[in-house]
């Protein structure tokens, strides 16, 4: 297994592109990562060493971005500390607070109206991972026509029922954003990153909750104001435990273009963290700070977050343990999610399992 300090610094400050910035949007309440985000924003969760929004800054350093603006809501004063940490380390970062749930358009507009100046800016969700070639992106709404107002990284999937698809023309305009679909029209899949100019503003109601994805763009498509990009690059919604496991195995294992520095391998032990001569980790386990691992346990794919605790001869498989969750001896969890101070009783078997904290 690896033993590791994160990396001092997150990179930044990569070949800036002329007037490229970007918008986070981090306000929602992160239901259906539920118990984790009962106590924690979900863009504060740690996939390896990093939160996901780490990542993501990492990655539009990686595409030569000059400011960030970070739209927050639930509990924001939550990323005050991460957003000192990261204007130390040189990032320009606004951020802007929805005090009542705005939806994806509605964060946008008004991290827009934070950005004067800006010419192009690529837009995240707070949840998405992604490794396809940001810089391209932003490069084909500079190429497009004024009348363009956005570009939206599409591919093709071979399921595409549990996201929104996209139909094109020939020429790669979108003509029709269709909901999510037990019979999708399309392979092609909305992957979730937009780049846009400032005009889009004009697109977006002045106030209230709006969504982007319902309410914005399905009235621009088929009117030559949305481009496709398509790349065929890794992607993620991080919207559950179960894509958190994922997203922490694909790290460790087969880490996308642009996700933050981190050792690879079958497992990580993060510093403060004790684990056991014996205890045996695989498949992409990650163990956080003041977390315990006893002897004879298995972990396989695995995330145990701060000051969690396995006892001995338990197996964790595919699961997230929250802060200070305790699993007895001899207990089995399998593909479940424990909240903060959530227990596990020796012997117990818990298999697709939500439990609240405690």
């Amino acid at each position: 297994m690896a033993r590791a300090t994160p990396a001092a610094d997150l990179p930044w400050g990569g070949p800036l592109l002329s007037r490229t910035d970007a918008v986070i949007l981090a306000g929602g309440l992160g239901r259906r990562m539920h118990p984790l985000t009962q106590d924690c924003p979900k863009p504060l969760l740690p996939v390896g060493p990093w939160s996901l929004v780490e990542h993501q800054i990492a990655a539009l350093a990686r595409a030569g971005v000059g400011r960030v603006v970070l739209s927050t809501g639930y509990r924001h004063a939550d990323f005050a500390q991460l957003v000192t940490t990261l204007r130390a380390k040189g990032v320009d970062l606004t951020t802007v607070v929805e005090d009542t749930p705005l939806g994806t358009g509605g964060g946008l507009r008004e991290s827009l109206r934070a950005l004067p100046g800006a010419e192009a800016v690529i837009v995240l969700n707070g949840d998405l991972l992604t490794g396809h070639d940001l810089a391209t992106q932003v490069d084909l709404l500079r190429s497009a026509p004024p009348s363009v107002a956005a570009t939206v990284h599409v591919r093709e999937v071979a399921d595409a029922r549990p996201y929104g698809s996209v139909l094109t023309d020939r020429d790669g305009y979108i003509t029709a954003f269709v909901e999510k679909s037990p019979t999708p029209p399309s392979p092609t899949v909305n992957a979730g990153t937009y780049v846009v100019r400032p005009a889009l503003l004009d697109a977006i109601p002045d106030h209230g909750a709006v969504s982007l994805e319902r309410d914005v763009f399905p009235g621009l498509a088929g009117h030559g104001a949305v481009l496709a990009h398509r790349e065929d690059a890794y992607f993620l919604d991080v919207g559950s435990p179960a894509a958190l496991v994922r997203a922490t195995h694909d790290l460790l294992l087969a880490p996308w273009p642009g996700a933050a520095p981190t050792p690879r391998g079958e497992s990580l032990v993060l510093p403060g963290a004790v684990v056991a001569p014996g205890a045996r980790l695989s498949a992409g386990t990650v163990v956080h700070a003041d977390a315990r691992i006893a002897a004879g346990t298995r972990l396989e794919s695995a995330v145990v977050l701060p000051g969690a605790r396995v006892d001995d001869r338990a197996e964790v498989v595919r699961s997230v343990l929250g802060r200070g969750a305790r699993i007895g001896a001899a207990a089995h969890v399998v593909d479940s999610a424990l909240g903060t101070g959530q227990q596990v009783a020796p012997g117990e078997n818990l298999t697709d399992a939500l439990r609240p904290e405690a």
